[in-house]
């Protein structure tokens, strides 16, 4: 039943866009030239509309009429094809209007009025049909689609039932104790938001009947909400939870002053369970009531949709993440074994169960389905069955998922619903681009403005936003940037799609005639015969290659010239990543054809009759890596939207780029000399959004450089400036007046400037009005003396100066005229600095730097002083290959990670004791030359200690606190130290550090000894490994947690391994020693082999297997 039902809404949100189609003005002008043009126009939209009363009752009926479900097919077939039709009528339309406009325009197209009037004859045709079968098979017009209702939820929750949410509750418990700032007249609601079924509304039991909470509130009240946001009812509900009785008020206001009466002056808990409500004025309403409670008083609400906990939230929404694997399994084995759980019984099925809850992602309502299913069945083949088969083969009765999974999509607005069947296509765990995904969507004519003057990108940001909100996408873990779908949802996709929706991987016999969306999970060659069989699918709409398991190349050598003749109703053709070397210019005839990518593609030069993809909106070329030049008719791309260039070998860009005045994201303009368009064709691409990177700036002159008009190009976010690296110039003012007419728009919020060969920036570079300015980086600007003033830009975040070979001095102009310079910036680098020598700074009351959490000094050698005094919010620091800097730290109580490096004439710092308490990082390498003595007891919060190259060390101490046993390094977990050729030995009481896993000693000849009583004082140790350290002496007894020893060049050490304590059970899982000595292995073998490797590995007990072992652990 979910099935059809998803896939009956499916079918009529595509009715929906396509009537919309039927009004768009260039179809209606078509169908104007004659009277029976005007009719037939008539005849399609009243067929349509005869059938669109009826889909309800055929999406109900189809679930038991298999005649139905034939007509449905038949239906979602036409309603392609119909599509298919009107876009080529409005193509022939809107492209007669250009010929007429610009003789010069050329179609590869052979459209004829009665060609496509034909067409529309055969739709209708096909419409008449299905409606005298709507008549036979007796469908009628319906109200609405009825969707099962829900079982309503409790606050009893059973013992068996909450697995893995200790955390979440704990976090949890943690807001509803915790005063909330954000909170209204005393009340503070914290929302619980995921996708139906991981878990919301058990989370929210476990936290209702918890003893903590019994205890901190006077008044508790459960209301399942559901779907209809009823005020009436759910305050009727609240009176009756909280008195116990029934109550026969039917009156809001009567009601509210009750609730009032009972809430007032006290601290209490309300639970709203399965919220959907969007409607802020209903929840304004509702709440009326909550106000009069005491200070305290808290609300949880769970909610599949992110939107409504923005509506009704005070704090930050709590995001349920799914189970993991071994959780499912105590939740699948408590269902379905009982109280034989934690035993041995049913191993076989077992072993079986452990595979099918991988199938579930984390989802509990999957598991606990799944287990109620196979709960009284013992049969293997029945356990092999469900493992084989997917949750959708379930019957509704059987399966709590479908009907969840189906309320949410049911109540997507009908524009989202096409968007996200089209989301099939893609594959389970694949992490897809909401950019891409909108360019896709905007190809398959899936995206409308929703309001005049509206760009359709942003109606596709609009219905992205919307599918995350209900957790149809969530962002993906690995990479921040993308998103994937949970494998049920996905599942879901799959099944409202169809028919029409293929994925490939091997087996080429999938694909249909019927196909619309085309995936190929391609290998690395793709063999020629199988273009044959795709080219079956003649209605193909998208065909994406793609490859999931690795980045390795993949190698298409030429797509068959035929093929694309075929598949001419592509509107998205995506080869992306793969080793192409040229694509046929049939290509340029697939006149619905809007998104094309060829990215990585091997092609020296695209096709000269590129100018007649009219529709072409999205063309991505980023690594074509042998394009040199674009079409001399690219102008001729008139619906262009989105072009992507990026690492291309493009000199110059083709002439006439201001006629693409269409275009909103070009990421890169290469300014030509000779040849190509000039920076002034820029002046007339006033739409442009996102980032533009303009190149070749050596051939700007005066005059194009005001034409560019980057200050009107208000949607750009960030712009980069690059001369080439290379260049040279006799006028530093003509370069710095060149810049200056380029001042962007002051919505900017990245700014790049590379190479740039003025002596002075202009005025503009640091203006306070770039208020929206975060980023920017300034590198390569050899002749220039002095930087702007960006301490001005209140806005700015990071900063980035690079390689000024002029800049000896970083001045007071730095700072600006800031009250409080660099306000808002966290990250500061500066690097590469050839002549840099001191840092001056405005005095103490400007405050500057307030804020700032990383600090990078890289490669400044000549730099004397001085660092920043006052920095109270640098959480790390870093100094690199600043040889003469002797500079003293700057103040800091929030350090966390201190690095630095080749650093020789810095001081260790005096005033370390500042920030030692919060230090966990600390990395020395060849620095502090004057540095003898490291105490360690200095830092008692460090995690990680690395030394390297500090060539005066002698010795690590501590003070005598050591002798009251406290730990002294409690947090350490890792020790590295190398090439420090004067240490001598470690603190004589040895040290503290329980927490210590890694010990790691490199080329310290002069070591005499590892860290004394190292059993006692490093009991966690893991992991030691010792190189060319020749005066270690054995130690008396080894940690008892040291599973691996690497030992390379000690020979003391290893001369006297036979003394090694044996009256202490070694555990070793991993041994290697090497170096100049002898020793009688066998014997050594045959004493370790009962004890070293007991807990790793089976002991050893055959002479060969000693032999064996002794080649290995010898080297």
């Amino acid at each position: 039943m979910a099935l059809e039902l998803v896939g009956g809404a499916f079918l009529e949100a595509g009715f929906a866009a396509l009537l919309g189609k039927i009004a768009y003005p260039a179809v209606v002008a078509f169908f104007k030239k004659n009277q029976s043009s005007v009719t037939l126009l008539k005849r399609l939209k009243i067929s349509l509309l005869s059938i669109d009363v009826v889909l309800s009752d055929a999406e109900e009926k189809q679930i038991t009429n298999a005649y139905v479900k034939e007509w449905m097919e038949e239906l979602k077939d036409v309603v392609f094809d119909a599509d298919d039709v009107m876009d080529e009528i409005c193509t022939y339309a809107k492209m007669s209007e250009v010929i007429i406009n610009n003789p010069d325009f050329v179609t590869p197209f052979n459209l004829h009025d009665a060609e496509l009037e034909q067409k529309v004859r055969d739709i209708i045709e096909r419409l008449d049909f299905i409606i005298k079968q709507k008549d036979m098979l007796q469908l009628q017009m319906v109200k609405e689609v009825k969707i099962p209702p829900k079982f309503p939820t409790s606050s009893v929750v059973g013992s068996s039932d909450v697995y893995g949410r200790d955390d979440d509750k704990e976090a949890l418990m943690k807001l509803l104790f915790s005063d909330d700032p954000e909170g209204e007249c005393n009340i503070s609601v914290i929302p619980i938001v995921g996708m139906g079924g991981i878990g919301k509304t058990t989370l929210a039991k476990f936290v209702y009947n918890d003893e903590r909470v019994q205890r901190e509130f006077d008044v508790k009240a459960w209301v399942y909400v559901s779907e209809k946001f009823d005020v009436i009812k759910i305050t009727k509900t609240l009176v009756e939870e909280i008195t116990l009785c029934s109550c026969s008020i039917e009156e809001l206001n009567l009601l509210q002053r009750d609730l009032k009466k009972r809430l007032i002056k006290k601290k209490f808990l309300i639970i709203l369970d399965d919220v959907w409500n969007q409607n802020y004025i209903k929840w304004e309403t509702l709440k009326n009531p909550f106000v009069y409670g005491a200070p305290g008083s808290k609300i949880i609400v769970t909610t599949r949709i992110a939107h409504v906990a923005s509506i009704m939230q005070t704090v930050k929404p709590y995001y349920l993440s799914e189970l993991s694997d071994d959780d499912c399994w105590m939740l699948f084995s408590k269902h379905v074994f009982g109280r034989y759980a934690n035993s041995n019984a049913h191993q076989n099925l077992r072993n079986i169960g452990k595979k099918i809850i991988k199938k579930c992602k984390g989802l509990p309502l999957a598991v606990k389905t799944l287990a109620g299913l196979l709960r009284s069945k013992d049969d293997t083949k029945e356990w092999y069955k469900v493992l084989n088969s997917e949750i959708w083969d379930l019957q509704d009765d059987e399966s709590n998922i479908l009907p969840a999974l189906r309320l949410s999509y049911h109540y997507l607005p009908s524009n989202a619903k096409r968007c996200f069947a089209y989301c099939s296509v893609f594959p389970k765990d694949y992490e897809f681009e909401k950019e891409k995904l909108i360019l896709l969507w905007m190809a398959e004519g899936l995206l409308q403005p929703l309001r005049r003057h509206k760009r359709i990108e942003e109606a596709g940001d609009e219905i992205f936003s919307e599918l995350v909100s209900r957790s149809f996408f969530q962002q993906s873990k690995r990479n921040k940037s993308c998103f994937v779908m949970h494998h049920f949802v996905n599942d879901l996709a799959q099944f409202v799609s169809g028919k029409f929706s293929v994925r490939v991987e091997g087996n080429y016999d999938e694909v249909e005639e019927s196909a619309r969306y085309l995936l190929h999970l391609i290998a690395h060659k793709f063999p020629a015969a199988h273009w044959k069989t795709i080219s079956k699918a003649v209605h193909l709409r998208t065909f994406m290659e793609l490859r999931l398991v690795d980045k390795s190349v993949s190698f298409i050598d030429e797509v068959p010239h035929d093929l694309l003749i075929k598949l001419k109703c592509l509107r998205v053709l995506s080869l992306e990543g793969i080793y192409l070397k040229g694509l046929p210019d049939s290509v340029t005839k697939l006149i619905h054809l809007r998104y094309l990518d060829l990215s990585g593609a091997k092609m020296n030069m695209l096709w000269e009759s590129i100018g007649g993809l009219y529709n072409l909106e999205t063309l991505k070329l980023v690594g074509c890596s042998n394009l040199q030049q674009l079409p001399k008719d690219f102008h001729k791309l008139v619906n262009l939207r989105y072009l992507d260039i990026t690492r291309t070998r493009l000199k110059w860009m083709p002439l006439h780029m201001n006629a693409l005045t269409n275009l909103q994201n070009l990421s890169d303009f290469f300014a030509g000399k000779e040849y190509g368009s000039s920076i002034a064709e820029l002046g007339e691409l006033s739409d442009l959004h996102g980032s533009l990177f303009i190149h070749n700036f050596e051939h700007v002159s005066f005059v194009d450089s005001g034409k560019a008009m980057l200050s009107k190009k208000e949607f750009l976010e960030k712009l980069v400036l690059e001369w080439n690296e290379n260049g040279d110039t006799d006028n530093s003012q003509q370069e710095k007046d060149i810049l200056d007419r380029l001042e962007p728009h002051t919505n900017l919020k990245e700014l790049s400037i590379y190479n740039y060969l003025g002596t002075e920036f202009p005025s503009w570079v640091g203006d306070s009005c770039f208020c929206n300015l975060l980023f920017m980086d300034l590198k390569g600007s050899k002749y220039c003396y002095k930087l702007p003033p960006l301490g001005q830009l209140g806005s700015l975040k990071e900063l980035r100066i690079a390689q000024f070979d002029g800049l000896v001095s970083l001045g007071y102009e730095f700072y600006g005229d800031a009250t409080q310079s660099f306000g808002s910036l966290e990250t500061l680098r500066i690097e590469n600095m050839s002549s840099w020598e001191e840092w001056q700074h405005p005095n103490e009351a400007n405050k500057a730097f307030a804020v700032l959490k990383e600090l990078h000094i890289n490669s400044c050698p000549r730099l004397i002083k001085d660092l920043p005094i006052n920095l109270p919010s640098l959480t790390l620091l870093v100094i690199r290959d600043c040889k003469k800097l002797v500079s003293s730290f700057p103040t800091t109580s929030a350090l966390r990670v201190l690095n630095i490096d080749n650093c020789g004439n810095l001081k260790f710092p005096a005033r370390v004791y500042q920030f030692h308490q919060t230090l966990t990082s600390l990395y020395l390498h060849n620095s502090f030359d004057s540095l003898e003595l490291l105490a360690l007891d200095i830092f008692p919060n460090l995690k990680s200690l690395d030394v390297s190259g500090c060539k005066n060390l002698k010795a690590f101490t501590v003070s005598s606190t050591m002798r009251l046993r406290r730990p002294i390094l409690a947090s350490l977990r890792s020790l590295f130290i190398s090439n420090c050729p004067k240490l001598v030995t470690f603190p004589i009481e040895g040290f503290f550090a329980p927490k210590l896993a890694m010990l790691n000693i490199d080329y310290c000849e002069e070591l005499k000894s590892l860290p004394p009583k190292m059993d006692q004082l490093l009991p966690g140790l893991i992991e030691l490994q010792l190189w060319r350290c020749p005066q270690i002496q054995p130690i008396e007894k080894w940690p008892c947690d040291l599973r691996s020893v690497r030992i390379w060049n000690c020979d003391k050490l290893i001369a006297r391994h036979l003394e090694w304590d044996q009256s202490n059970p070694l555990h070793f899982t991993d041994l290697t020693m090497s170096g100049a000595f002898t020793v009688k292995s066998e014997e050594y073998c045959s004493t370790i082999a009962s004890s070293t490797l007991g807990s790793g590995r089976r002991a050893l007990s055959s002479s060969s297997q000693k032999k064996s072992f002794s080649k290995r652990v010898f080297r």
